[in-house]
């Protein structure tokens, strides 16, 4: 009668059969990767929040100098990943002025060529700029966002441009999450109007930078 050879189980200290390191199955992994996936994706769902954003801005035109805005926002969450945000907002928009001294001697040679000791010669004038933006908002991915729609505008101290009429805005945004109800957005925006006869000549791209604080009326996940 043969006895077969057993392999005997490694033992602890008190006699507790020692167990191998565990390995988790693919199942196991998989569900926890979507687990944290969908957990990640809910906490980047849109909220509806108010908020309040400035920058800087910059036609498309050599003709205009950096300025500055700011404006009011509020966005209403219709959907885990869309939402539509409308604003009031005020943009400066500087023109480029630029005056030309004549020297003395051309003046007094030639008096009827110079007429006056300098002049100014105007590219563009200053603009100021206020607009009704109604936007909407889709999430790209948990942080990263995009905005388009149209504009209504009023448009005042500047020849080139008209005193009014609809354009268009869009933008892309990264938002940073503070805590379950702050969070602070960086935006790239170009806004299209559309100018009169002048140097604008047509629509006029501006882009923009902005930094935007909102607050959620609801806690984030």
């Amino acid at each position: 009668m043969h006895i077969a050879n057993r392999i005997p189980c490694p033992q602890s200290k008190n006699n507790v059969p020692a167990l191998k390191n565990p390995r988790l199955p693919c199942s196991t992994l998989l569900l926890t990767f979507l687990s944290l996936l969908l957990t990640q994706t809910s906490f980047s769902q849109s909220r509806s929040n108010i908020g309040f954003r400035a920058g800087i801005n910059k036609p498309y035109a050599d003709a205009y100098k950096f300025g500055g805005g700011a404006a009011l926002q509020i966005n209403i969450a219709l959907s885990e990943k869309w939402g539509i945000e409308p604003s009031i907002a005020y943009d400066k928009i500087n023109g480029d002025r630029e005056t030309y001294f004549y020297p003395k001697e051309s003046i007094e040679l030639y008096p009827e060529l110079y007429p006056e000791p300098s002049v100014t010669f105007i590219e563009a004038e200053s603009l100021n700029l206020l607009h009704f933006d109604l936007t909407a908002k889709y999430y790209i991915s948990p942080n990263l966002f995009a905005r388009l729609g149209p504009i209504l505008y009023l448009a005042g101290g500047n020849e080139d441009l008209s005193a009014g009429g609809v354009g268009g805005t869009a933008a892309v945004g990264y938002q940073l999450k503070l805590d379950v109800r702050n969070k602070i957005e960086f935006v790239f925006n170009t806004d299209l109007i559309n100018s009169g006869n002048g140097r604008g000549n047509g629509v006029i791209p501006i882009a923009g930078i902005k930094v935007a604080y909102a607050f959620n009326f609801s806690k984030q996940p």
